[in-house]
């Protein structure tokens, strides 16, 4: 991605051979018909029937290109819009008097002083393309286009058309959700290439219908990308190509300067979003500059929603969208997000005091919710019961026959002659297998009884069980297992799934689909994170500080219980005595020292190192900041309103003095700790002593901070193996948080990171990373976090 200036000359813009990075605000074109709409055009005159772009704008900020008094070239800030909310009327402000004359940008003039960068950039995506398809194409059944109907689809379309052959095929996935202009630009976009296959792909049911069933999406839980998107476009091929298992590649115009987390992408990602589906991304390092410049030189299809002001084209009713964004589509399609708005208020719980109400919380509510919490039906974990070696677990959500097929994923169920109990016999096994009993009563619902022969294989197969009773009690065959199984070994058949005992390996990545099954993952209840978030009140507004840890490093032993001459205040000693804990500064007892204690003892109570072991170890342990970290997103400002906001949806039980108090407390940890230095994890930004927003920042640290971190949690998973896959994410629900999530950290500096620890410290880790493995082992039945900081003092020293 090359960088630009504005140019007063065209009115638009140059790009320059400095090479620049990913950046949160990237620039759009602005055109008569957003004026008119948003009612910008009545601080300007312009013709409103010209078809050109009259301006441009990041975000909410509109720019003319100009030049200062130095003569320098910038972008002059002429109008923005302020708080844009929902249901509520623009509020619209000028920096200028009287009206704004206003010339088109000089498209052709602007292209051709860009032509010579371009040619570069664009001679350089095709070769890319054309050596991502002919370097894995012999590997796969099929290739396709993908295609969504917005900018970077319809430029990577064109270049894709170029390079590709003709028997390549472009997919529309259909999510029922689109804007109505995207699918004009559907229908006149096979226009444009008649040559080549057009597919749409669509889910049996419909987004409405669906929308009531998994409840409302939401940013953790995007179940509507997997069911109405990734889904339809593998099953289509599957039919196509008449197979049952299938492995395929697709061309997406994803761009790594649209997100944060985008950025830091490879232009080739195997399995990332389906086990079965490879990505190829020749446009990732393509700027929103860059990608406009292609398709006015090209004369490609521009939606008409990017001309009306929306800066992205996706669904009508995203949870990724901005309030913006929402804002604007419901002034320009009111009838089509009123289906779904109506959907967000009638499935949640939350009781709503007046209209103003109901359009704050579609305006910037449901899109936080982490589970089922929040809606008015939702599905709660099985409940189970041990009888010593017998353990019966019961939910009104089984059926017999979803049990039945659901089984053959675990193993071969025989059935004793002349009697209703069954045999679950496992994989390569020769013994006689598991005795259970499933029992469907009149009244709905099943129980159903295991039967172990003892305690270690009790303990060995219930979080296997788990998983499985999962899918049972929500499975309504939405085609997601389908698509993710390599093997081909489940299918739908009139709505009904299908197990192939022979063809499936047990390998249960079909239980991998975000906690079993992607309806449950969305509905499902916290089963113990509620009770634990009002731990939050313990903190008493306090939050873990520099100086509690510079005196319990001079007091040690003494700095509990607290005294009348202690240096810190009385509600401070019960406060920091929690924080000791979850930071594991504390051994067990919670008033001993620990081994991370020495590192601030020897090298200071602003040391970095021990913060982040600090930080890890409070990602794990504490409620709170494990809710931070898995609630918020990094670089994204977050005001006080919206992480109560966030807060309360999720745990809706909490007071409102209890979510004040707890939201106190993180902003002391991060005001008054290393946490929220210029290289810490987190900023706060304040006017005078009011805090304005709190934002969580990705952190370069120190591998041992990666060793220790996996130590960590391979005591809190019990067990050593990892996949990088698996420590992408988490949430408050999650056994660990993973130094990824918890520090930003990207995959492949992870990678790199750890290999560097394989050869420093090869006992302690082990790698896999080629051939397109991405696991990890560490040991911790032969050493524990405290090794980990005797290196670090150790390595310090040297």
């Amino acid at each position: 991605m090359y960088s630009y200036i504005w140019d007063k000359k065209t009115r638009g813009y140059l790009l320059t051979t400095q090479t620049g990075k990913f950046v949160a605000n990237e620039i759009r074109p602005v055109f008569a018909q957003e004026l008119s709409l948003t009612g910008l055009g009545r601080h300007f005159e312009y013709d409103r029937r010209e078809t050109r772009p009259l301006m441009w704008a990041q975000k909410n900020i509109y720019i003319v290109a100009d030049i200062n008094e130095k003569s320098e070239p910038y972008g002059r800030k002429v109008a923005q819009l302020n708080k844009t909310q929902y249901g509520k009327p623009l509020n619209i402000q000028v920096f200028f008097e009287g009206k704004l004359r206003l010339a088109p940008v000089n498209i052709k003039a602007m292209v051709a002083a860009n032509a010579g960068i371009m040619d570069i950039i664009v001679a350089d995506a095709k070769r890319r393309t054309k050596e991502l398809y002919d370097g894995g194409i012999e590997r796969r059944d099929i290739a396709y286009i993908a295609f969504s109907g917005g900018k970077d689809s319809v430029a990577l379309l064109d270049i894709c058309h170029r390079v590709l052959p003709l028997s390549v095929p472009v997919i529309f996935s259909d999510t029922d959700m689109e804007l109505p202009d995207t699918y004009k630009v559907w229908e006149e976009i096979q226009n444009r290439y008649p040559e080549r296959e057009f597919i749409r792909a669509k889910a049996e049911s419909s987004a409405l219908e669906n929308w009531r069933v998994f409840g409302p999406p939401s940013r953790a839980i995007r179940w509507c990308c997997s069911v109405h998107k990734s889904t339809p476009a593998l099953m289509t091929l599957k039919r196509k190509l008449r197979k049952s298992a299938i492995k395929v590649m697709a061309f997406v115009g994803v761009r790594g300067d649209e997100s944060h987390s985008r950025s830091f992408y490879e232009d080739a990602t195997d399995g990332a979003k389906n086990a079965s589906q490879l990505n190829l991304m020749p446009i990732l390092d393509w700027g929103a500059h860059e990608l406009w410049l292609y398709i006015f030189a090209n004369d490609l299809l521009v939606n008409c929603a990017y001309k009306k002001g929306l800066n992205r084209v996706g669904c009508l009713m995203c949870p990724e969208s901005s309030e913006r964004h929402l804002c604007l589509v419901n002034t320009m399609y009111p009838a089509e997000i009123k289906h779904y708005s109506d959907i967000i208020v009638r499935t949640s719980s939350k009781v709503f005091k007046n209209a103003t109400d109901k359009a704050e919380f579609i305006g910037d509510g449901w899109q936080a919710r982490k589970s089922g919490v929040i809606l008015q039906e939702t599905l709660a974990k099985p409940l189970e019961e041990d009888n010593e070696l017998k353990t019966t677990f019961q939910s009104p959500h089984f059926q017999k026959d979803l049990f039945y097929e659901w089984i053959k994923t675990l193993g071969t169920v025989v059935r004793e002659h002349g009697s209703e109990q069954r045999r679950l016999k496992l994989p390569n096994t020769l013994d006689y297998g598991i005795p259970f009993s499933f029992n469907a009563p009149y009244t709905g619902g099943g129980t159903v009884t295991f039967e172990f022969r003892s305690q270690s294989e009790q303990t060995a197969l219930l979080p296997i069980l788990m998983p499985f009773l999962k899918k049972v009690s929500a499975c309504i065959a939405c085609c997601c297992c389908e698509a993710e199984c390599t093997f081909g070994a489940i299918s739908v058949k009139n709505g009904k799934i299908k197990v192939d005992g022979t063809k499936c390996t047990k390998c249960h990545m079909c239980y991998n689909i975000d906690n079993s099954c992607w309806r449950y993952f969305s509905m499902r209840m916290p089963e113990k994170s509620q009770s634990r978030m009002v731990k939050i009140h313990s903190y008493k507004t306090f939050g873990l500080q520099e100086t509690y840890v510079s005196t319990f490093v001079e007091m040690r032993e003494r700095f509990f219980p607290w005294v009348d001459k202690h240096p810190l205040g009385k509600n401070m000693v019960p406060a920091a005595h929690n924080w000791f804990m979850e930071g594991l500064l504390t051994n067990n007892d919670g008033r001993t020292p620990s081994a991370l204690l020495d590192i601030f003892e020897r090298f200071g109570s602003s040391y970095s190192l021990g913060w982040d072991f600090v930080w890890i170890a409070l990602a794990n342990n504490s409620i709170l900041v494990k809710w931070f970290i898995s609630s918020t997103d990094i670089g994204i400002v977050y005001t006080p309103e919206q992480l109560a906001q966030i807060l309360n949806n999720s745990y809706p039980e909490l007071t409102e003095s209890v979510v004040r108090g707890g939201l106190q407390s993180l902003k002391n940890m991060v005001k008054n700790s290393p946490l929220g230095s210029d290289n810490g994890v987190a900023h706060c930004e304040f006017k005078g002593k009011i805090l304005q927003s709190i934002t969580r920042r990705a952190k370069d640290v120190h591998q041992l901070t990666i060793l220790y971190g996996l130590y960590l949690i391979a005591a809190k998973a019990e067990r050593g193996s990892f996949t990088v896959r698996e420590l992408l994410t988490a949430d408050v629900e999650s056994v660990f948080v993973s130094p990824l999530v918890a520090f930003g950290i990207t995959p492949d500096t992870f990678k790199k990171q750890c290999e560097g620890l394989r050869t420093k410290y090869p006992g302690y880790i082990s790698t896999t990373f080629t051939h397109g493995n991405d696991g990890l082992e560490v040991f911790p039945q032969k050493h524990t976090i405290e090794d980990v900081i005797m290196f670090a003092l150790e390595d310090i020293e040297k």
